[in-house]
Order: C-alpha cells, then structure tokens, then sequence
C-alpha cells in the first residue's frame, strides 16, 4: 500500500464517510504560527479554502473570490482583500498561467507559504522529536 491509500485510509478512518467526500492535509504549524504570519480568522480560512483547491505540488491553485465568498458567507470583496493581504505579506503569489488554448489564467503559487511554515517547523519541538525518532530507527 503507497502513502496516498495509507492516509486516505487513516482519514477515512478518522472522519468516516466526510472524508470520502474530499479532505486535505494541512501541516499544524500553519496554525500554530497564524499570529506569528499576520493572518486575522478570516484571512486564515481564506487561505485554507484556497488549499483546498490545491491538489498536486506543481498544479498551482486558481479558486474563484466568488466561490470561496459563498463557503464562507462573507462578500466576494472581502476574500479579494484577505489575497491581497497574503500576497503583500509575502505568503502567496499571483501568477499568469497560458492554457494550452492560449487563454491566461491567474494561479497562486503557495510556495513563499511553504518555505515560511518549513522554516518554522524546523524550530518546532514537534518537527525535532520526529526527526529524532527517525534517525534514531
């Protein structure tokens, strides 16, 4: 069994039949480190709502404002200002994809997030303990 059906089963097995309808893996340091990152509530769920469009490393994310508005009952205005707001912050990037079809597509490149959390994780007691735990094995 690869890693993919080991942790499909493992949430499965957690969250029953809510996890067959989609879940996602979200490191715990994002949390931890929200004050630390300058994310207020709304900024934080905006941002878990945009991975949540993020399935694959190198297939970057496009959600619409208006789709992530509607989840959240908030205005379509206030989820474009939380993207502002993490790009400026220096978590996310806007960038334009070409389509095959020559149409141009905005993404968000999440890995200024990623090195931010990794450089965070690695102070983190939880990240030394397993890391401990590996080269001890």
């Amino acid at each position: 069994m690869d890693k993919t059906q080991r942790t499909t089963e493992r949430a499965v097995e957690k969250w029953g039949d809510a996890a067959e309808a989609g879940f996602q893996t979200l490191p715990d340091i994002l949390l931890k480190k929200q004050i630390e990152l300058g994310l207020s509530a709304t900024d934080m769920l905006v941002l878990i709502n945009v991975t949540m469009h993020w399935w694959y490393r190198t297939k970057l994310p496009f959600p619409r404002s208006s789709t992530i508005a509607e989840r959240m009952g908030i205005d379509a205005r206030t989820v474009q200002r939380s993207l502002r707001k993490l790009v400026a912050l220096g978590l996310i990037q806007r960038e334009t994809e070409t389509q095959e079809d020559g149409t141009s597509l905005t993404v968000l490149n999440l890995t200024p997030l990623v090195d931010r959390l990794s450089g965070f994780a690695r102070s983190d007691p939880n990240f030394i303990a397993r890391m401990h735990k590996k080269e001890v094995a």
